[in-house]
């Protein structure tokens, strides 16, 4: 672990913009291209070959068909496949392939698992699964389209027992679907390239346990521990107990167009560097029940919402003991370890919305020994909008600093900030019925030694504040949207309709040439918030007809693959040439097309599950119409 130390000590003094260079991994390429494959089948049988129309039934016989490498070829690795046939595969204790199933001497065995079709490996509600349900020893691999639920344990668990190699590297999952599970998700211990995308992780450390109270701690959705070169992307985390999506004792992480969302805390970085988080929607569902934001269940005093972002150090080594901070990292013994606290993260770009602490920062474990370091945070170009939860629930910030802890004895033993940069956000929510929600909390012991280095500017507030900055706006006028912007941004869009959104500032970081919707951003000045003004927003300054609207019939909606547009009194229509346009939840055009008869057939075959919004417009008229993908 120590020789990352290097690596990232050299990036920290570089310009604040300059951008992590995060590598995808290389599973199934080149040297690392799978030679056997073995196919599994609900109904197959042991005593086959393993071939597509021979297929074995059970995990560990297809495990054991793969091979081993050859010593002295190829660092004497195999690579193999699993192919799971159509079907749900019900398990009592899950697929493993721990390291002595990986490992034989000096040869190697990686195996990539597949689902063909529908495939989901499972206990059943009644009787989950007593392990993990899918845990792989190997390197340069794969985990794609499964379905993966109910388990005592986790979902996906990579990690390898081995003392003389202790990291997996380049593992990509794809289209990997896990729920119910009382431990986490997904869980990657020390792994170098990972890749985690169309994936979902809902209901982790969730099943049972409802009538615990205070104390209680609980897995997250995903989480990298230990990890190197991270990427999660298009993917969903939601209605965790523990924290959503977790970055902890890892470095170089990029999270973006992800959905985080009903979490007690969305995200959390603890003892990570290097991170860029950007374009996710980042969410609590009004309503919900107050247990999915509540970490133990069965306990009744107020509650806010989940955080959006929190920031800490804990302090909490992997595999060694006698932690202690040095110089702004954790280092610790019996193995030695060292991991950076937290440094160098850029969240951008990103949609707030209902959260309580939007961005949160909190001293850690200070018990542990040294002074633990949170420096070089930017939080910049992001759009917050609206605030859930007890309005009778303690005193809380919408930026919120807690820091509380300091020993004068061992003066050593606490937290600092330094170079925390909060600038060109838009922060609008209800101030009448949270009032006891603050824009900027600061909970600093009168011995805390310092820094305390926090500036804001350019930002728009709905309140006004002891904390404001150079350039920060309050606009008393601030609307907030209660319905989710899942279904629909416009609410938030900067244009001549929403004019209180319009603010221009100097570009923070020339890593910033896009907005949330991928739109080129202006130059020197570009909007505050996560979106740009320009011409997309400027659709809402069209003529909406209702009668226009109600002429155009969707249907079947929702649809399995192809979607049906008719028009009626299409010979009353002056424009004759209608453009269409699809957007995904994260406001991004994924079809094109033009309606030029009165009958239109859409083929959305290759669409994934989900909400979209159709547009249909020409240069006078439009109408907006939300499909559902099943």
């Amino acid at each position: 672990m120590r020789l990352y130390l290097l690596h990232i000590c050299v990036f920290i003094f570089l310009h604040a913009s300059a951008q992590f260079d995060i590598p995808e991994p290389l599973p199934n390429t080149g040297v690392y291209a799978i030679t056997d494959t073995v196919y599994m089948d609900v109904a197959g049988n042991d005593t086959n070959a393993g071939t597509f129309n021979a297929p074995v039934k059970s995990f560990t016989t297809a495990l054991s068909k793969l091979p081993y490498g050859t010593a002295g070829i190829n660092g004497g690795n195999a690579y193999g496949l699993i192919l799971l046939k159509p079907g749900t595969y019900y398990t009592a204790t899950g697929f493993q392939q721990y390291a002595n199933t990986w490992q034989s001497g000096n040869t190697y065995r990686n195996v990539s698992v597949e689902g063909i079709g529908d495939v989901t490996v499972c206990g059943t509600v009644d009787t989950f699964a007593s392990n993990t349900l899918l845990y792989l020893s190997g390197s340069h691999i794969y985990i794609r389209n499964l379905k993966l639920r109910y388990s005592n344990s986790h979902g996906i668990l990579l990690s390898r027992s081995n003392i003389t190699l202790p990291r997996q590297t380049n593992i990509l999952i794809d289209g990997v679907q896990v729920d119910s599970v009382k431990g986490f998700c997904m869980l990657f211990k020390s792994i170098d390239s990972i890749l985690v995308k169309n994936s979902s992780g809902l209901y982790g450390a969730r099943p049972g346990s409802d009538s615990l109270t205070s104390p209680c701690q609980w897995p997250s959705g995903i989480k990298f521990l230990g990890c190197a070169y991270t990427t999660i992307h298009h993917s969903e985390i939601g209605y965790t107990r523990g924290e959503g999506l977790n970055f902890h004792n890892s470095h170089y992480g990029l999270a973006y167009n992800n959905l985080l969302h009903d979490n007690s805390s969305n995200i959390y970085d603890d003892n990570s560097a290097n991170l860029i988080i950007r374009n996710n929607l980042i969410y609590n569902t009004p309503g919900i029940n107050k247990r999915y934001w509540r970490t133990c269940p069965a306990d009744t005093g107020a509650n806010w919402s989940g955080t959006g972002i929190l920031l800490a150090n804990e302090g909490a080594c992997i595999n060694g003991n006698g932690p202690g901070h040095n110089f702004c990292r954790l280092d610790c013994s019996f193995p030695s370890e060292s991991f950076w606290d937290v440094d160098s993260v850029y969240v951008f770009n990103n949609l707030f919305q209902n959260t309580s602490s939007v961005f949160s920062f909190w001293e850690g474990n200070t018990n542990v020994t040294g002074t633990n370091c949170i420096r070089n945070v930017f939080f910049f170009n992001n759009t917050v909008s609206g605030i859930t939860g007890d309005s009778l629930a303690n005193l809380i910030g919408v930026v919120n600093f807690y820091f509380p802890s300091y020993n004068p004895i061992f003066n050593s033993f606490y937290s600092y900030l330094s170079n925390v940069k909060i600038m060109n956000n838009i922060f609008s929510y209800d101030t009448s019925a949270f009032a006891r929600l603050i824009p900027v909390r600061k909970v600093f012991s009168a011995l805390h030694p310092g820094p305390m280095d926090i500036t804001f500017s350019n930002n728009l507030w709905i309140q006004s504040h002891s904390s404001l900055g150079v350039g920060d706006v309050v606009r008393y006028e601030l609307p907030f949207s209660s319905s989710l912007f899942k279904d629909s941004i416009y609410s938030v869009t900067p244009c001549e309709t929403n004019s209180s959104y319009i603010y221009d500032a100097p570009v923070p970081f020339t890593i910033l040439t896009e907005d949330f919707n991928y739109s080129p951003r202006r130059s020197p000045l570009s909007n505050v918030g996560a979106i740009e003004l320009d011409s997309f927003c400027l659709i809402e300054t069209k003529v909406f007809e209702p009668s226009f609207s109600k002429d155009i019939k969707v249907y079947p909606n929702p649809f399995h693959k192809n979607l049906e547009l008719t028009v009626s009194n299409w010979g009353n229509k002056s424009a004759k040439s209608f453009n269409l346009e699809i957007e995904d939840l994260m406001g991004r055009i994924v079809w094109q097309g033009k309606l030029t008869n009165s009958n239109t057939t859409v083929d959305l075959a290759g669409f994934n599950k989900g909400v979209y919004l159709l547009k249909i417009q020409d240069e006078q008229f439009f109408s907006v119409k939300k499909i559902v993908k099943q």
